[in-house]
């Protein structure tokens, strides 16, 4: 019995150290931060940020098989202006810079199961690669073309927000530059789809904690900006208080990494 008692601790512990399933329950809005969905190419170091397809369509099908309702960004605004009510238990499915890839294989298991998504779009790389890569380092992969992104928006299984024009660490440039590449993305993407752009993301999540930078995302006129911080954000928002952080969904994770995301915040420690 000892040796069984034994046994029981070591994988409790085991446990402990892998999922973070004895931390409180922490209430918020649930954001998902997905990048890529497919294989990771040869030589890739980012092989986190690849979730296969099998894997996002049985998280898909997690959410919609333990009640959550998935939402667009036009959804999260309307909740925002009082017109309408968050479901009980919405969570917002977002992709960051707008790969192909999204078009081949998310947009696909979103539609078949009847599930929306919102995609963080950079605008001056639609249709060409993930030029901000070293591609010594980092493959470069396509992006969708603008005639994906159009064919998938008006489906109405996906909407989009801006993710800059040329995804750089804002941080880096003089703060006029930055404000550029926020204000100058809102609008050319609100060209480009015929639509508002009412949400933005921070490229590596650089400036969104930053009072000068968060303060030019304003101004260009986004309601609602995303960090790439780890967490879950009080709703109703306060959005003085600072941006919405989001739950990174990595390559590696199942639906109980998923689920831990979901009610916990987090599921590693």
């Amino acid at each position: 019995m000892s040796i069984l008692i034994a046994a029981i601790a070591f994988i409790l512990l085991g446990a402990s150290a892998r999922w973070a399933w004895w931390r409180a329950r922490v209430p918020g809005l649930k954001v998902l931060c997905y990048h890529k969905i497919g294989v990771p190419p040869p030589g890739s170091r980012l092989k986190e940020l690849w979730v296969s397809p099998a894997r996002f369509r049985a998280q898909v099908k997690y959410l919609l098989d333990h009640g959550y309702t998935t939402i667009l960004f036009s959804d999260l605004k309307k909740a925002h202006d009082g017109k309408k009510q968050l479901p009980e238990k919405a969570v917002l499915i977002t992709f960051d810079d707008g790969y192909e890839n999204n078009y081949l294989h998310a947009w696909p298991i979103l539609k078949e199961l009847g599930a929306k998504g919102n995609i963080f779009v950079v605008h001056g790389t639609i249709g060409k690669a993930n030029l901000w890569h070293n591609p010594a380092s980092e493959p470069w992969v396509k992006m969708a073309t603008l005639a994906q992104l159009r064919e998938m928006q008006d489906s109405g299984v996906m909407e989009y927000g801006s993710h800059t024009l040329n995804h750089p660490h804002l941080s880096a440039l003089k703060l006029e530059d930055a404000a550029w590449e926020m204000a100058e993305s809102k609008r050319q993407l609100e060209s480009a789809f015929g639509r508002e752009m009412c949400a933005f993301a921070y490229p590596y999540g650089d400036g969104a904690y930053s009072p000068e930078i968060r303060a030019k995302a304003l101004e260009a006129g986004y309601l609602f900006d995303f960090s790439f911080r780890q967490g879950k954000t009080p709703w109703p928002w306060a959005r003085e208080a600072g941006p919405i952080d989001r739950l990174f969904i990595r390559g590696g994770d199942n639906n109980w990494d998923l689920a831990l995301q979901l009610t916990r915040g987090e599921s590693r420690l």
